[in-house]
């Protein structure tokens, strides 16, 4: 399977982890091949692949490693990231975050 592919399977599998629990979609980066040679052509392939909100606070999720390039573009916007590269790395960091917010509740 192309790495592509991977991305997309992890995101929707991300997408449902956060949907389960009451957090809601606002964005998810699309990934079919009409997306894909858009952002060939065009040079603007999104860095973030999902926007979400839970507990009223947004946040990003980049898969892959595009850390350093992720906290350069949404550092100054509010967003909380997270950068993961499996669904369990996504669930660790995504529980701390939501410890997090429950504590400040």
């Amino acid at each position: 399977m192309n790495v592509k592919k991977n991305e997309g399977v992890l995101q929707e599998q991300i997408c449902k982890v956060i949907t389960n629990i009451g957090g809601r979609i606002k964005y998810k980066k699309e990934v079919g091949f009409p997306a894909r040679l858009y952002y060939y052509l065009s040079k603007k392939e999104p860095v973030i692949n999902i926007e979400a909100y839970f507990l009223g606070e947004r946040f990003a999720v980049i898969i892959g490693n595009n850390m350093r390039k992720g906290k350069n573009m949404f550092n100054s916007s509010g967003y909380r990231i997270i950068v993961c590269d499996s669904v369990a790395d996504f669930e660790r960091q995504f529980n701390e975050f939501k410890e997090n917010k429950l504590r400040e509740a």
